[in-house]
């Protein structure tokens, strides 16, 4: 697998909302939009759960997760597949934490984070060959 690139840290900066799909240990699926997805460096990924109990659960169970950050406009896009770890405190978690303060929303305090260690990733425009 390549590195996330700067292309697609844009992307990830640039969609307001990407969708994270889990599942619990039986293989149920769960898929629930994000806001807060940030890449940390060429490998990783992270995001602030406020509200998601089923997301935490399903992570709890199994830490295999699926990012997809799409442009619907430009047809393009690019999923993330990898092993996540919750983060419930710490610098990472104090660091987001302070971000969403500053959002004009009123937001609660994220419960905890999910940094995802990306082990693979797929192009998801039209006719692309899949894997980077």
């Amino acid at each position: 697998m390549g590195p996330i690139t700067e292309e697609m840290r844009r992307m990830v900066e640039e969609q307001r909302v990407s969708y994270v799909a889990t599942a619990n240990k039986d293989g149920k699926p769960n898929v629930s939009p994000k806001g807060s997805i940030k890449v940390l460096d060429e490998r990783t990924l992270v995001f602030a759960d406020l509200f998601s109990e089923k997301t935490r659960r399903n992570l709890l169970e199994n830490p295999q997760v699926a990012v997809t950050v799409a442009d619907a406009r430009k047809f393009q896009g690019y999923q993330f597949k990898g092993k996540a770890e919750l983060i419930e405190k710490g610098p990472l978690f104090d660091a987001m934490a302070a971000e969403l303060r500053k959002l004009p929303m009123k937001l609660p305090d994220p419960k905890y984070l999910v940094k995802i260690n990306v082990e693979e990733i797929y192009d998801l425009r039209p006719g692309a060959q899949g894997k980077c």
